[in-house]
């Protein structure tokens, strides 16, 4: 690729203006009062993130700090099935269309990663999917804290 930190950044922002999208359709099909504030909240934070890669692309930015920083995965993913449709979902289905979208972009990096030649292109590529895997991490410890709780 010519320019593949250019590109990545590309994808990168319409994969955020599509979570926008996605979570904000989500939003107008549900009635669950705590659903819609998570949903609103995580439309937000796409929009921040849209935000911050537009800043960084016209900066013409070319190298990223990875983060570090040890991410706890519960994994929820791995056994939580999302529902067929988010229509209608309370809080408990919400959050688990959201812990698997975020996994799916964690999943999209990684592999993206794994193809990309310019070191430059795989720091912000590394630097976005660790991002991607703290939002799974802080939905699975609310759902953990709200849907596991011991007797």
């Amino acid at each position: 690729m010519a320019d593949e930190l250019g590109e990545l950044f590309d994808v990168a922002i319409y994969r955020e203006i599509a979570s926008q999208a996605l979570y904000h359709a989500a939003r107008e099909k549900t009635d669950d009062a705590g659903a819609k504030v998570l949903l609103e909240e995580l439309e937000k934070g796409e929009l921040k993130h849209e935000r911050q890669l537009k800043a960084l692309r016209e900066k013409g930015f070319r190298r990223t700090p990875v983060r570090r920083e040890s991410v706890a995965d519960l994994k929820m993913s791995d056994y939580l099935q999302a529902p067929m449709t988010i229509e209608g979902a309370g809080l408990q289905d919400t959050l688990t269309f959201a812990i698997i979208h975020e996994q799916q972009a964690v999943d999209f990096y990684t592999g993206l990663m794994a193809i990309l030649e310019s070191p430059e292109a795989q720091s912000v590529c590394q630097s976005l999917m660790q991002s991607e895997l703290s939002h799974k991490a802080k939905l699975e410890r609310l759902f953990d804290d709200l849907f596991y709780k011991e007797d």
